[in-house]
């Protein structure tokens, strides 16, 4: 068994270790870098995402709607009172309004 005073205090890293630590740094750095990426093109784009629904003047005074729907070629609002309403795709219209019992 070898004395405290025959092993040296700070022994010198070895190549391989030295690579190691260099690589998962490395490794590191990049992985932080491209999750920043990341979030920043999610917020710019969400941030420019026009909103799919217009603003909704066709239905009566007095809805509370409870659920907004679009299909390709109209919108269709379901509101508290259990009516279906079905309108136009510019929310202007009212087209057909159905009344679920």
């Amino acid at each position: 068994m070898a004395d405290q005073s025959e092993v040296p205090a700070n022994p010198p890293e070895p190549a391989n270790l030295r690579f190691l630590r260099r690589l998962v740094t490395t490794l590191t750095a990049t992985m932080i870098l491209g999750l920043i990426a990341i979030f920043t093109v999610l917020v710019i784009r969400l941030q420019t995402i026009s909103t799919m629904f217009p603003e909704i003047t066709a239905l009566p005074a007095g809805t509370e709607v409870l659920s907004v729907s679009r299909t390709p070629r109209e919108l269709v609002i379901i509101d508290l009172s259990r009516r279906i309403y079905v309108l136009s795709l510019d929310g202007t219209t009212l087209l057909q309004e159905f009344e679920l019992k």
